[in-house]
C-alpha cells in the first residue's frame, strides 16, 4: 500500500479545495465550542486498577486499527486513557487537526454509549504540558494529545519543518516540536515521557502499533515509529503489565477475522468519526468501496509481551544445554528483558546448537523467589518452535507447557505460588521445521509487591547512591561488592525506617529482609508496622546478607513501615540490600 497516503490512507482526493476548507474551518471552530466547561476529573483519580492504555499515531487508529479491542473495553466500563502521539495535521493548518481531535472525540463517546461532552484541562507529565480531555459522563476515560506533527512518508512535510517521528528515531534530527508549540522532545525525551504517561495511569494493558516490523513494510512510518517508541517506554515500565502490538495497513493482504457485528460497530464508530474530517469517507457505502474498507472487518496482532520490575528471572544466572556464542544468541539473551530474535532483533534471543527436543534452559538465583507465573516467548521465526515442554522447579514440582506461539508472542503460564531457587524449562517436543530450538525470552514472575510502592526513609546516603530506592531495585547486593545496591541510612542506628506506600490496597502475607552484608552494620531487632495498625516483630537479621522471611496472616494493607529497634554494637549506619513485600 502507498504510505504516501496521508495520516491513515483512508482518504478522500479533496485535497486543498474550496469545500474541503470551508469545512476544516468550520469542524475546528465547533471542536474549540463543543468541548464541556464542567470541571476537569482526571482519569488517574478514578481509575484504581484494570486500566487500558491505547497509544496511536493519528485520531482514527484506535478505531481503525485496534478495535474492536478498544470499542469493548469501553462497552464493558473498562477504565480507558487514548495517547494521540501526532496531531494527524496531513501538513494542513490548525483547523484541520483539531477537527480530528473531535472527530476523536465523537468516536471515543460513541464506544462509550454516552454523550459527546467532554472537560479540558492541561496536564503535565515528565515536565511536559498535555492537553487532556475527560469524558463528562464517563470521567474514567480520558484523552492525550501530544500533538507531534504528522510524518507522512517518513521525510515529514515542509509546513512542520520535514520534521517526522521517524527521523527522531533514526536520530535524523535531535528533536521534534509540537506543532502547538507546546512541547519538545528529543528521542530519549519522548520515551520518557511515554513511560511517565504509563506510570501516571498504571495501564495493565497497553496497546499500540506494530513494534515488531521494520519500516518500508507497507505501513505507515508514524504508526510503526510509535510501535518502536512504546515498546522503548513499556521496558521502562515497573507494574505488571501486557504490551500488544496491532497489524496496520497490511492486514487488507489478510482474510477477514471479525464477526458481523464486530464489522458493523467498527463501521459505525468511525463514521462517528468521519463527519470531522473531510478527507476521509462519509458512508458505509464509500467507506466499504474505498482502500480502507478491509480494515472494518479485519483486527490483527502482531506480538504481546509481558513487562514489570516483578520479572526474577533478568536477576538470576543463566545456563543452558548449549548455546550459540559466535552469533550473540546465548542463553543470558532469553532474559535480556527484550522480547525479539530472528529475523528482527537475532541477538537478542536464546539459539541452541542444532538442539530440539530435549534441550532446556534454567534460571537459578542464590535466595529463594515466590513466583506465580512464567511467561515464554518462541523464537519469532516460522522454522523453529517448540511444540511442547516442562516447567521443573527446584522444589520437585512439574507444570507441563503446550505449543508456544510460533511467532513469538507470549504464553503466560500460571501456577500456584511456590518459593524455589531455580526454574528450568525443558523442550519435550519441536516442530518438524526446527532447526535450532531456543526462545526469545523467559519471564518469571514474583509475587513481590515492593517495586510498586513509593519508599521513603528516615535517612539516606544520597552522595554514595545509597539510596532507600535502592531496597526494591531486586538486588540483594551491598557494600563491599556492590554499594550502590543497597539503602544505608546516615549515621543511623536503632530508631531509623523504611516506610513503602501504595495507591491501592495490597495483600500481604510475607516480608522478606536482607541486611547489610558488610560484617559491621546490623539489624538486630525490628517491627513491622501496617497501615491497618497491625504490628509484627523482626528478629535479628543474617549479617551476611542473606534473608530473613517473617510470615504472618494474610493483611489487607496501603503502607508497611520497617522500624529498627536494635543494631549491633559496631553498627555505624544501619541500612538493607532489599525488602521484598509478598502476596502469597
Amino acid at each position: 500500500m502507498n504510505v504516501l497516503l496521508r495520516a491513515s490512507a483512508c482518504r478522500r482526493a479533496l485535497g486543498g479545495s474550496v469545500a474541503t476548507r470551508v469545512w476544516i474551518a468550520l469542524t475546528g471552530l465547533l471542536a474549540a465550542l463543543t468541548i464541556g466547561v464542567a470541571p476537569p476529573a482526571h482519569a488517574a483519580l478514578t481509575c484504581q486498577d484494570n486500566v487500558a492504555l491505547n497509544v496511536a499515531a493519528h485520531e482514527d487508529d484506535d478505531v481503525l486499527f485496534m478495535s474492536p479491542d478498544v470499542h469493548n473495553d469501553l462497552a464493558a466500563g473498562r477504565c480507558s486513557v487514548t495517547v494521540f502521539v501526532t496531531a494527524g495535521d496531513a501538513g494542513l493548518d490548525q483547523a484541520y487537526w483539531l477537527g480530528r481531535e473531535a472527530g476523536a472525540r465523537a468516536a471515543t463517546a460513541h464506544m462509550s454509549g454516552v454523550s459527546d461532552t467532554w472537560t479540558s484541562e492541561t496536564v503535565q507529565i515528565n515536565g511536559q504540558a498535555l492537553l487532556e480531555d475527560t469524558l463528562v459522563d464517563r470521567p474514567s476515560v480520558a484523552l492525550l494529545f501530544l500533538r507531534l506533527p504528522d510524518g507522512h512518508d517518513g521525510t515529514g512535510y515542509p509546513s512542520t519543518g520535514g520534521e517526522s517521528l521517524q527521523r527522531l528515531w533514526q536520530s535524523a534530527i535531535p528533536a521534534i516540536h509540537a506543532i502547538d508549540g507546546s512541547a519538545t522532545y528529543s528521542r530519549e525525551g519522548l520515551v520518557a515521557t511515554l513511560a511517565a504517561i504509563m506510570t501516571t495511569f498504571r495501564p495493565t494493558v497497553i496497546r499500540t502499533h506494530d513494534y515488531v516490523s521494520p519500516y518500508d513494510s507497507g505501513d505507515h512510518s508514524d504508526h510503526q515509529t510509535v510501535g518502536y517508541l512504546v515498546r522503548a517506554a513499556h521496558y521502562r515500565y515497573s507494574y505488571p503489565h501486557q504490551l500488544t502490538g496491532y497489524r496496520g495497513y497490511g492486514v487488507s493482504d489478510l482474510p477477514p477475522n471479525l464477526s458481523q457485528s464486530d464489522a458493523t460497530e467498527k463501521l459505525a464508530t468511525f463514521l462517528a468519526y468521519a463527519p470531522h474530517d473531510p478527507e476521509v469517507c462519509q458512508s458505509d457505502t464509500e467507506c466499504l468501496a474505498s482502500v480502507c474498507g478491509p480494515w472494518f472487518s479485519r483486527e490483527y496482532t502482531v506480538g504481546s509481551e509481558f513487562g514489570g520490575v516483578q520479572n526474577a528471572a533478568r536477576l538470576g544466572s543463566v545456563t543452558a544445554s548449549s548455546q550459540s556464542s559466535a552469533t550473540g544468541q546465548s542463553a543470558a539473551k532469553a532474559v535480556d528483558g527484550v522480547v525479539a530474535g530472528y529475523p528482527g532483533g537475532a541477538t537478542n534471543e536464546w539459539a541452541t546448537l542444532g538442539g530440539r527436543a530435549g534441550s532446556w534452559l534454567q534460571v537459578a538465583w542464590s535466595n529463594p523467589n515466590t513466583l506465580q507465573s512464567v511467561v515464554l516467548y518462541d523464537r519469532p521465526n516460522l522454522d523453529d518452535q517448540v511444540t511442547a515442554g516442562t516447567l521443573l522447579f527446584s522444589d520437585g514440582s512439574t507444570v507441563p507447557i503446550g505449543a508456544l506461539p510460533n511467532d513469538g508472542s507470549a504464553m503466560q503460564v500460571r501456577f500456584a505460588s511456590r518459593r524455589v531457587t531455580s526454574v528450568r524449562f525443558r523442550v519435550d517436543a519441536v516442530s518438524g521445521s526446527t532447526h535450532n530450538i531456543g526462545l526469545a525470552e523467559l519471564q518469571a514472575f514474583t509475587t513481590n509487591v515492593a517495586p510498586l510502592a513509593a519508599v521513603t526513609a528516615s535517612s539516606e546516603n544520597a552522595a554514595t547512591g545509597q539510596t532507600a530506592q535502592k531496597v526494591i531495585d531486586g538486588y540483594a547486593l551491598g557494600y563491599p561488592t556492590a554499594p550502590g545496591r543497597e539503602w544505608a541510612t546516615v549515621g543511623g542506628r536503632s530508631g531509623s525506617w523504611l516506610n513503602l506506600q501504595w495507591t491501592v490496597p495490597v495483600g500481604v502475607s510475607r516480608v522478606v529482609l536482607y541486611d547489610r552484608p558488610n560484617s559491621d552494620d546490623q539489624v538486630t531487632a525490628g517491627v513491622l508496622r501496617f497501615s491497618d495498625g497491625s504490628s509484627v516483630p523482626v528478629g535479628v537479621l543474617p549479617n551476611g546478607g542473606g534473608q530473613l522471611v517473617v510470615s504472618f496472616p494474610a493483611r489487607t494493607v496501603t503502607s508497611v513501615r520497617f522500624e529498627i529497634t536494635g543494631v549491633s554494637a559496631t553498627t555505624r549506619n544501619v541500612g538493607l540490600t532489599e525488602l521484598q513485600v509478598e502476596t502469597g
